[in-house]
């Protein structure tokens, strides 16, 4: 038996296969109707639509046949993923590849196999649609036709339902998104709006006037920090589970950052020590490593005066960390526990009684959870305040 090699797409193929969400779900009509077909069709007993794991064969749809998931390494689709058109064998025995493959020794003594594979819009061979039979044989030039046609009705539904998924997926963010700007936005310009209109007509005095417009300055800081993170959040997650992956030069990304917020780190006298290596690279999107930065430099600048900030980062394996710590005010434990708690959650004014919405950590958090990542938060009052985000390698 010769075992199939992995194709060399291999990683972003099963990246592709899981963005589906199919394996190991209950078996559904539209795709029992296919195999059927298929089987009229072709005049043959065995019909599956299968996909291809790392390690297994899961069978989503079968005809004549009782079992649920393979070895990969036994699978004839193993083998019809490294093909663009039909792969069929007319006689197992008399392939070299197959002659002493189990499944053709020994029940379900396979003699014929023909597959087509399930491609995917974006170009990856996730699985098959094949038939089978315990006889030699071969398809007609119709029923090759057929069975490709009925493969990419297979995958169209697949792409469809992942396409609905998105839509419901992109609606729930727009609500959240058009929920928080309708309650954070309106009254801190409102707030202004009412200031200006009380000075037009003279109802305060031009004193009055500024010192309340000193005020509302700092509001429309803290609104404009959280309208920069919910467009950056809703960028995220319009990828819907599909984050670029990007060879990330982590230590002049980090710089890239610094220099949006240098002015921000004079006015409070910190310096800023980036300790990331500069040969070292990551994996992951860029959009979304900037995101988590810029928000946590940020943070640690807001309470941090006349100190130091410093960044850090590790890889291990598949996965990579980086953690931002600061000499600044640090926070009591019961702070640190609710900073996540988004009906318990408050911002707290920095050192230069900056204002700010707390929005940015749970949006953050929120975003991490979904893609497997991590933050763990230490703190210490009057000492500093240390957070480590660890994210998996994409």
């Amino acid at each position: 038996m010769q075992v199939a090699p992995l194709p060399e797409n291999e990683t972003e193929r099963l990246q592709e296969l899981y963005s589906f969400e199919l394996l190991d779900t209950a078996y559904d009509q539209e795709f029992d109707e296919i195999v059927k077909l298929a089987s009229q069709i072709c005049n043959k007993p065995i019909t599956t639509l299968t996909l291809i794991d790392s390690a297994k064969q899961w069978i989503k749809a079968k005809v004549g046949i009782d079992v649920t998931e393979t070895d990969r390494e036994t699978a004839f689709c193993s083998h019809t993923i490294l093909q663009n058109e039909v792969f069929e064998i007319p006689d197992t025995q008399l392939d070299p590849r197959f002659e002493n493959h189990p499944m053709v020794t020994s029940g379900p003594n396979v003699r014929f196999y023909a597959g087509v594979p399930l491609h995917t819009n974006n170009g990856y061979n996730i699985g098959s649609l094949c038939v089978i039979d315990s006889v030699p044989g071969k398809l007609t030039k119709e029923q090759g036709f057929a069975l490709q046609v009925l493969a990419k009705q297979a995958m169209k539904i697949m792409e469809f339902r992942v396409t609905n998924k998105q839509l419901q997926h992109s609606l729930a963010v727009q609500n959240r998104i058009i929920s928080i700007v309708a309650h954070d936005v309106r009254n801190p310009m409102a707030s202004l709006k009412s200031i200006l209109e009380l000075k037009e007509q003279d109802i305060i005095t031009t004193e009055e006037a500024d010192e309340m417009l000193a005020i509302s300055s700092k509001q429309l800081g803290a609104t404009i920090e959280m309208v920069n993170n919910l467009v950056d959040w809703g960028k995220l997650q319009m990828k819907y589970k599909r984050p670029l992956k990007e060879a990330i030069p982590l230590h002049s990304t980090i710089e890239n950052v610094i220099a949006t917020a240098e002015i921000a780190f004079s006015l409070k006298n910190n310096t800023f020590i980036n300790q990331v290596p500069e040969s070292l690279v990551v994996t992951c999107d860029n959009q979304l490593v900037q995101f988590l930065l810029r928000n946590l430099i940020t943070n640690a600048n807001k309470f941090t005066e006349n100190g130091s900030i410093a960044v850090g980062a590790q890889v291990a394996d598949d996965k990579f960390s980086i953690t931002v710590v600061d000499t600044g005010v640090g926070m009591m434990e019961t702070t640190v526990a609710n900073l996540f708690n988004t009906h318990k959650n408050f911002a707290m004014p920095g050192t230069k009684d900056e204002l700010g919405s707390g929005l940015g950590l749970v949006l953050m958090k929120e975003y991490l959870d979904n893609i497997g990542g991590q933050i763990t938060i230490k703190s210490t009052e009057g000492i500093g305040t240390s957070v480590t985000l660890e994210l998996p390698s994409m």
